[in-house]
């Protein structure tokens, strides 16, 4: 049983690490939620081997290193006989009768040789530079030529070797050589070449969170590292507080913010700011309305949060909270949290609640259950309560409402998918949804769609902040952005006090027949531009 709550929890985990899911510290993607995530979190002490760094610079030709050959791009060249049907079909374009054409009879004008060039994508890494100056060694990680970057990822072979995970991801250094490629063919960042670094961690525990920080900052001496360590702050606090090094793509709260002593965005709603966000959607859509009597609670974890932005954005929208409850027993320990929900349920019922707003404390939903409540839930702690609805045995007992990214319920916006495209012309790998990746292969698609938009998002900045690039000047480009266009994002901004990108999401309703009967959350609304 402890093995199969570990196994869960670090799926859980691999989310945030590695970009996947849209929980409220999640750092990932924008597809739909996964549900597969525990409560529990892994024993630290099982952290296994440290991981292991790899050390690339942008140029080169990239090549996968789980020692596969390469997937080239099939020949999409039709053959003499056929042409391509926009429907997909081969069409056959001989001459239907039979007969053999007179070749006097109709001859075919010469092509002209530069009509028949395929036009060049325009690159999608044009950044504009902030100004103008000479180049020079303005901070550590930049010098007159180059600036280095770093990216963790998720040891995979070493989470199969511990028996928690069989997976096989491509590599971020073959990903960011050919983003790097692309940009450096480009002019880089202001005359700049982007040089970039990897190493890889575990997501739980804090030896190779740690020994990650330390190659990055101290051995490699990177300007910034693209993506974080996961759920592991301590990796994350090392790189921006410790280190003073700049953070593009990691979870924070306000209270991470203050620690920091270098520039730190995400692109996800920040975990705090996501409950006012939410609320907002919430009333857009008119359900706030119709919530009736509210208990709004959280485990202790939480409880600051929820009192000083949840609670106070609830009641200037005009809900009546009639309970705010919190459990405080020690993780783990169910038979106690049993015991304190004996008392909550018969608060609830005292009280009338027709709603609950549910922040952690996911056993909550199965307490609710036993106790006999059919209440509406609202959360924003999608994986989690996926996974608990799941699990209750009865998926249709709640109505239950989430907050999810842009693109949960359609495709990519055009900027990911030039992303995708300049991967794939640069490294000859081709990238194809991770759902129909046969199993004994690598997925490319999760790293691909992963990096993109930190990659994006760190040059934008950094070209933004100029020739004299440096925390300050960065900090200074990231407080005056505004609107910013990013891949895998409908609606994002940069500003003052705003470090967190996302500005457009969606309203999730839980679905008990979603996922072959097994219950999910599927968009509800439209996509919803909440900086407006």
């Amino acid at each position: 049983m402890t093995k199969l709550l570990t196994l869960c929890a670090v799926l859980g985990l691999l989310m945030t690490a590695c970009g996947g899911g849209d929980s409220d510290e999640g750092d990932a993607a924008t597809e739909a939620p996964s549900t597969n995530q525990a409560a529990e979190s892994p024993d630290p002490d099982d952290a296994g081997a440290a991981g292991q760094p790899s050390s690339e610079s942008a140029g080169g030709d990239p090549q996968p290193t789980d020692g596969t050959v390469a997937d080239q791009a099939p020949d999409a060249s039709p053959s003499p006989e056929t042409s391509d049907d926009p429907d997909g079909e081969t069409a056959d374009t001989s001459d239907p009768t039979g007969e053999t054409a007179d070749p006097a009879a109709e001859q075919p004008e010469t092509p002209d040789p530069a009509a028949e060039q395929p036009e060049t994508p325009d690159p999608i890494f044009q950044p504009t530079c902030g100004g103008e100056g000479e180049l020079g060694a303005t901070a550590t990680g930049v010098t007159a030529d180059t600036i280095k970057i770093g990216a963790p990822q998720v040891d995979y072979e070493e989470l199969g070797n511990l028996g928690l995970a069989q997976i096989k991801r491509g590599s971020f250094d073959v990903v960011l050589q050919a983003l790097a490629e692309e940009l450096n063919e480009n002019g880089g960042i202001c005359g700049r070449m982007v040089e970039s670094v990897t190493f890889d961690f575990l997501p739980f525990g804090t030896d190779t969170s740690l020994a990650g920080c330390v190659y990055f900052t101290e051995d490699e001496n990177v300007f910034a590292v693209l993506g974080g360590f996961g759920r592991v702050s301590a990796g994350n606090f090392c790189v921006a507080e410790t280190h003073s090094t700049a953070l593009f793509g990691a979870p924070f709260t306000a209270e991470d913010l203050a620690r920091a002593n270098a520039p730190w965005v995400n692109l996800q709603i920040a975990s705090d700011r996501s409950l006012e966000v939410f609320v907002t959607v919430l009333d857009r859509v008119g359900l706030l309305a119709d919530v009736g009597n509210v208990a709004v609670h959280s485990d202790a974890q939480r409880q600051a949060r929820v009192d000083n932005v949840l609670v106070p954005a609830l009641e200037s929208a005009g809900v009546n909270i009639v309970e705010r409850t919190v459990l405080d027993v020690p993780p783990g320990d169910t038979q106690a949290a049993a015991s304190v929900w004996r008392t909550f349920l018969e608060i609830y019922r005292n009280a009338g609640v027709d709603s609950v707003f549910l922040e952690g404390d996911t056993l909550a939903i199965g307490q609710l259950i036993q106790g006999g409540l059919n209440v509406d839930l609202f959360t924003t702690d999608v994986t989690p309560v996926s996974f608990s609805l799941r699990e209750t045995g009865d998926p249709g007992y709640f109505d239950a409402y989430a907050l999810g990214g842009p693109f949960v319920a359609g495709e990519y916006n055009q900027r990911m998918k030039d992303c995708i495209d300049t991967f794939e012309r640069r490294s000859g790998i081709d990238v194809v949804q991770s759902s129909e990746v046969p199993e004994d292969e690598t997925d490319w698609h999760s790293p691909v769609v992963g990096l993109c938009p930190r990659f994006d998002l760190f040059v934008q900045v950094a070209a933004a902040a100029g020739p004299n690039l440096s925390n300050e000047t960065l900090q200074a480009a990231i407080d005056g952005f505004g609107s910013i266009e990013l891949p895998g994002e409908a609606f994002a901004s940069l500003g003052p006090g705003k470090y967190d990108a996302r500005d457009g999401v969606v309203l999730l309703r839980w679905d008990p027949e979603a996922e072959n009967g097994t219950g999910g959350f599927v968009a509800a609304s439209e996509l919803i531009d909440t900086a407006n």
